[in-house]
């Protein structure tokens, strides 16, 4: 998954993925993946991009940075899914809803439980069981 760079290094040429040693110094990093060092320092900070200490050097390995963008890449919803106008009328007619699948069929499952549970305890609730009217303490007046 070899990608050119999208900075150019001092000397002339591109640096590209190809070009690195399998462990990259932050500086070819960065030039590689067209940021500064203390950007890619702050990825290995926040433990987003794989590196290995030497010493108090801190390299990155070649293979960690395709990996790191593939797994960063945000890509665009082209999946649609049927959602329930409301979860409480079925006979309204579906629309469709952008997203990945799984995730919205998981949502709109989640939604419909909390719904059912909030149902189950609302006074207009239609449930056959009555619910039992909450105690009320008096205050005593001084």
């Amino acid at each position: 998954m070899d990608s050119p760079a999208l900075h150019q290094s001092s000397g002339g040429h591109r640096l590209e993925l190809r070009d690195l040693p399998e462990l990259a110094s932050l500086v070819q990093t960065a030039e590689v993946m067209g940021l500064t060092v203390p950007q890619v320092r702050g990825l290995i900070h926040d433990l987003r991009l794989e590196h290995v200490s030497i010493g108090r050097r801190l390299f990155v390995p070649k293979n960690a940075i395709p990996r790191f963008i593939a797994e960063n890449t945000v890509h665009s919803c082209r999946e649609e899914t049927q959602v329930p106008v409301s979860a409480s009328l079925k006979s309204e007619v579906a629309f469709t809803s952008a997203g990945p699948k799984m995730a919205a069929a998981g949502s709109a499952a989640r939604a419909r439980q909390i719904a059912d549970k909030l149902k189950s305890f609302s006074p207009n609730s239609s449930a056959s069981a009555p619910v039992p009217a909450a105690r009320v303490i008096p205050l005593k007046s001084s």
